[in-house]
C-alpha cells in the first residue's frame, strides 16, 4: 500500500499590512510587511491508499490553509507536499461556477479545468445530472439557482468525476436532511471503494466515524497526531482546560486555629492498590482520603465527594452520610475511608474529584479540597456523552 499524501515540514507565512497605505508602501517601496502571520508551522504527516485521515482544529488553526496546499490553491513557503494521483476538493462547493452558464455548462467547464477531455466528461454528464436531481434547471443560467440548488450541483460535480484523493471541508451538511443522506452515503462509499479521504469538520462525532487516524491543529502547528478517537479526545480535552492530571493530594494540616476538621491526604489508586491517574472506561477507581479532626469537633465527621469534568460539569456527587457509611476512626483523631467505584462508566475525558469535610447532615462544610486528585479516562469505543449506561434494545 503506497504512500497517496506526503505532507514534510509544511510552513506557511501570511503577510499582514495595517491598511491599504501600507500595502501600497509596501509594494513600491519594498518595504517588510508589519507582520508574518504563521498560518502553518512545521507541519508533517502521511496518508495511506486508501486511508480515511481527519483534520480537527479551532478556528484558524490553519486547516482551510492546509487544505488549499494540498489542492494547489496555495503555495507553501517551506516544506513539500506530494499527492499521488489526480484530487477532488469540497471545499466551498460551488466555487469557480459561472454564474452566466447553465448548470451543464458548468460540468463541462469544471471538467476542463480538472484536465479531462470533453467525452470524459460527457461520459458521467447524466449521472452527475441525476445525483443533483436538477433535471429540470439544468439549461438555467446557475445565476437563477437557489442557495441549495447551487450546493447540491456543486457536490454533484465535485464528486463526480474519478479520482484518487478526495479532500473535504465541512461539506457534509449539503442541501436537505434526504438529500445530506445521500451525500453522506456517496461518501462512505468511496470509502468502501478504497479511495484516499482527507476529512476536515467540527463535527467530531463525524470523524471519529469516518477517519482512522486524525490530525489537530493550534494556530498552525500539530498538537496530536494518531487515532482519531484519541486526537479528538485529546482535542476536547484542551478546549475544556483541563488541570495537569496528579493522583495525590497532601495538605500540610490545619489552614486555621479555629478549623476543627480536615482532609489531610487524598491517593487515587487503581484495583491493586497503586497509585494511578490514568484509568480505561470499565476500570475501577479507588479514592482513599485521609483527615483529622481535633477535640472540638462535635459528633463523627463525614465525607463528600463529587466527581466533575474539567470544564466544571459536575458528573456526581455522594456522601458517607448520604450512603449510610460511617468514617472509620483511628488514633489522634485520625480518620479514613476509601471510595471505590467498580467498573466506573466515565467515558474518554479529563475529571477530578472535589472533596468536602462536613457534619452527619451535610449541612456545614469543615473543609474543602477541590481537585483533590485529577485523571483521565480513555476509550476507544464509538459511545459519545458523560458515561456509558447500561441499556438494551427491544422489540
Amino acid at each position: 500500500m503506497y504512500t497517496s499524501v506526503s505532507v514534510s515540514n509544511l510552513t506557511k507565512l501570511y503577510r499582514h499590512y495595517h491598511g491599504p497605505r501600507a500595502l501600497l508602501k509596501g509594494l513600491v517601496l519594498g518595504r517588510p510587511p508589519q507582520t508574518l502571520i504563521r498560518a502553518l508551522e512545521d507541519v508533517s504527516f502521511e496518508i495511506r491508499q486508501g486511508e480515511s485521515f481527519g483534520v480537527v482544529g479551532d478556528n484558524g488553526a490553519g486547516k482551510s490553509t492546509l487544505l488549499k496546499i494540498l489542492t494547489g490553491t496555495a503555495v507553501p513557503n517551506q516544506g513539500e507536499v506530494r499527492v499521488e494521483g489526480n484530487v477532488a476538493a469540497l471545499l466551498e462547493l460551488g466555487v469557480g461556477f459561472h454564474l452566466d452558464f447553465t448548470g451543464r455548462e458548468n460540468i463541462y467547464f469544471t471538467g476542463a479545468v480538472m484536465g479531462l477531455a470533453r467525452e470524459e466528461v460527457r461520459e458521467r454528464e447524466e449521472e452527475i445530472i441525476a445525483f443533483s436531481e436538477l433535471e429540470e434547471f439544468i439549461d438555467q443560467p446557475v445565476k437563477t439557482y437557489s442557495s441549495g440548488m447551487y450546493v447540491r450541483l456543486g457536490f454533484a460535480v465535485a464528486t463526480g468525476f474519478d479520482f484518487a484523493v478526495l479532500i473535504i471541508d465541512e461539506a457534509l451538511a449539503v442541501g436537505d436532511q434526504r438529500f445530506q443522506k445521500k451525500c453522506t452515503d456517496r461518501i462512505l462509499g468511496f470509502k468502501k471503494e478504497g479511495k484516499t479521504i482527507l476529512f476536515c469538520s467540527h463535527n467530531l462525532y463525524q470523524v471519529r466515524t469516518l477517519c482512522g487516524r486524525a490530525l489537530w491543529l493550534h494556530r498552525g502547528r500539530p498538537m496530536a497526531i494518531g487515532p482519531a478517537s484519541e486526537v479528538v479526545e485529546a482535542y476536547n480535552a484542551f478546549t475544556r482546560e483541563a488541570p495537569p492530571p496528579t493522583s495525590t493530594s497532601h495538605r500540610p494540616g490545619q489552614t486555621s486555629p479555629t478549623q476543627v476538621c480536615w482532609v489531610e491526604r487524598v491517593e487515587l489508586t487503581g484495583e491493586d492498590g497503586r497509585p494511578q491517574d490514568q484509568f480505561r472506561s470499565g476500570d475501577t477507581l479507588c479514592l482513599r482520603i485521609v483527615g483529622r479532626f481535633t477535640n472540638a469537633f462535635i459528633g463523627v465527621p463525614a465525607l463528600g465527594l463529587s466527581i466533575v469534568r474539567n470544564d466544571e460539569v459536575v458528573v456526581y456527587t455522594t456522601s458517607t452520610s448520604m450512603d449510610g457509611f460511617e468514617l472509620r476512626h483511628l488514633s489522634d483523631g485520625c480518620f479514613t475511608a476509601t471510595a471505590v467505584f467498580e467498573h466506573c462508566p466515565l467515558l474518554s475525558g479529563r475529571y477530578h474529584f472535589h472533596l468536602y469535610a462536613t457534619d452527619q447532615a451535610y449541612l456545614q462544610s469543615y473543609d474543602i479540597l477541590e481537585k483533590a486528585a485529577c485523571f483521565t479516562i480513555s476509550d476507544s469505543g464509538p459511545d459519545v456523552g458523560l458515561v456509558r449506561l447500561p441499556h438494551t434494545w427491544r422489540w
